[in-house]
């Protein structure tokens, strides 16, 4: 394995965190990114989480001996609730928190949406300081608040700079923005960045079915000065699918150099 490819848990979504961190390390990663996406990818419940949850997830990576680079969570929560998210951060040593940079059905205009996510964003880097952690945003992203090439711009310019960004190849390949141009902007800035193919309008196609232009990427990246990791990201539908594409999808991606 390619020393800076890691597998998000998403890519074991269809098991319990405790099963798919097992079929994580059977299959050769010893260093994950761990998800959460609400009951989609349900591996840390952010809007109940306690000091106690935190306890518990934390004690069963450790119980593992897998490492954790970096905790990305989707969906909708309070500041509050993000807070739990950095401490499990620091009890798995994790050095990263990723999280979605918002949509504006969140409340119901996008000026309001923009600006409550600016907020959020500073508070999190606040939370970062406080845990000794990087705060992250997962911007550009299809159907959010950066997703043309005009929200992208405008989110960034507004951001705390210490809000780092995770890149994602598949989302600005879903809009049909430029993808590589954006990762030659966005490269100082980067701190993490996820793998998924993709084409126009669809940003879950299996790995060499879609049109991301993986070997361009990374040189682009790589040339621009990052040197961390890659996650591999998509989810399954069915257990049975999740062991067979972690299979081929690693197969597909040993052929570039991460």
């Amino acid at each position: 394995m390619h020393n800076k490819l890691i597998a998000s848990t998403m890519t074991q979504r269809t098991f319990t965190l405790d099963v798919a961190l097992d079929k994580l390390l059977e299959a050769g990663f010893d260093t994950i990114e761990l998800c959460s996406v609400g009951e989609w990818v349900p591996h840390f419940d952010v809007a109940n989480a306690t000091d106690e949850t935190v306890k518990q997830t934390a004690d069963l990576i450790k119980s593992k001996g897998i490492k954790v680079h970096c905790i990305n969570i989707g969906g909708v929560y309070t500041a509050e609730q993000l807070e739990k998210v950095y401490q499990l951060a620091r009890e798995v040593k994790a050095g990263i928190v990723t999280y979605a940079c918002g949509t504006k059905e969140e409340t119901g205009s996008y000026e309001t949406a923009f600006q409550k996510h600016v907020e959020l964003n500073s508070k999190l880097a606040d939370f970062g300081d406080k845990y000794g952690i990087i705060c992250s945003v997962e911007a550009p992203h299809k159907l959010s608040l950066a997703e043309t090439p005009e929200q992208i711009d405008a989110y960034w310019a507004a951001q705390d700079p210490r809000v780092k960004c995770t890149f994602d190849v598949a989302h600005l390949t879903y809009s049909g923005a430029d993808m590589i141009g954006y990762a030659k902007k966005l490269a100082k800035r980067m701190v993490h960045s996820h793998l998924r193919d993709a084409c126009l309008g669809n940003s879950l196609k299996r790995y060499g079915e879609g049109t991301v232009d993986f070997a361009t990427y990374l040189k682009t990246v790589k040339d621009a000065g990052y040197n961390g990791y890659f996650s591999m990201e998509y989810p399954p539908e069915t257990p049975e699918e999740a062991v067979e594409r972690l299979v081929s999808s690693r197969i597909f991606l040993s052929q570039f150099d991460i």
